[in-house]
C-alpha cells in the first residue's frame, strides 16, 4: 500500500519516531558502542527510510536503508567504529538523521528524524560529585542521624506539651471516682441513712461499680505512661 494521494502535498509534514532522540557512547565502557534504534511507522501504509550520519568514518549502521511495513517498526544498528581515547575523540556530538519516502516514489520525502550522537570519554558514576567518593557514606549516616534525632526531639516536646493537660484531666476524674468509692453507699432502708452527711453524698451501688470502672482504666493509662 502507497502513501494515499491527499497526503502527498503536505507529507513533508508527517511525523515519525524513534526509540531514543539521542545516543551516548562512552570510552570507558566498551558496552555503549553498540546500540540499538528502532525507527516506527505508525501509518497504515508502507515508507522506505534511509540513514546518513555526519561523521560517517566513525560509526557503522546496520541496514541504512530499508522498508518498514505499516504500522510496523525495524531495528537498525549503531556501532562506534572510532573507539580511541584522543582528545579530538571526546566529548565530540554527531548527528543521524533517519529520511523517509514514499515506497513507490523513492525522491518524494514524506518525513526526517534527528538522533544526536554524543561520544563521552567515561560514564558517570552513581555518586553525588558534589560529595568526594570517600565521604559519601559517612555523609549519608551524618544526615540519617541528623534526620531522626531531629525527629526523635519533636516528637517528645510535643507531648510535653500535650501530657500536662491530659494528665491533670485524669487526675481530677480519679480524684472524683475516689470520693464516689469512699463515700457512703445508700442503704436499702432509708430509715438506716447516715445522718451526719447530706444525703446527695450517699452514692449507689450502680455508681460505685462504674466509678471503680473508670478509676481502673485511669490506673492503666497512669501505668503505661
Amino acid at each position: 500500500m502507497s502513501l494515499p494521494t491527499h497526503l502527498t502535498n503536505n507529507a513533508s509534514q508527517l511525523p515519525f519516531y524513534c526509540s531514543s532522540n539521542s545516543l551516548l557512547f562512552y570510552l570507558d565502557d566498551p558496552s555503549t558502542f553498540s546500540q540499538v534504534l528502532t525507527l516506527y511507522n505508525p501509518y497504515e501504509f508502507a515508507v522506505r527510510y534511509k540513514v546518513l550520519c555526519t561523521a560517517p568514518r566513525k560509526y557503522s549502521i546496520a541496514e541504512p536503508q530499508g522498508e518498514i511495513r505499516a504500522q510496523h517498526s525495524v531495528d537498525t544498528i549503531i556501532r562506534l567504529l572510532d573507539t580511541s581515547s584522543s582528545s579530538t575523540n571526546q566529548n565530540v556530538v554527531h548527528k543521524i538523521r533517519i529520511q523517509f519516502f514514499d515506497r513507490r516514489k523513492a525522491q518524494d520525502l514524506i518525513g526526517k528524524r534527528d538522533v544526536t550522537c554524543s561520544i563521552l570519554s567515561y560514564k558517570p558514576s552513581e555518586q553525588n560529585f558534589d560529595e568526594e567518593p570517600g565521604l559519601t557514606s559517612v555523609s549519608n549516616r551524618n544526615r540519617m542521624n541528623t534526620t531522626v534525632s531531629t525527629t526523635n526531639s519533636t516528637i517528645p516536646t510535643q507531648q510535653e506539651t500535650r501530657d500536662p493537660l491530659f494528665f491533670f484531666v485524669l487526675t481530677i476524674i480519679g480524684a472524683i471516682c475516689a470520693f464516689i468509692l469512699v463515700a457512703p453507699t445508700i442503704p436499702d432502708d432509708a430509715n438506716t441513712l447516715n445522718t451526719r452527711l447530706p444525703s446527695y453524698l450517699h452514692m449507689t451501688t450502680n455508681s460505685k461499680v462504674i466509678a471503680s470502672y473508670i478509676l481502673g482504666l485511669i490506673t492503666v493509662v497512669f501505668i503505661r505512661r
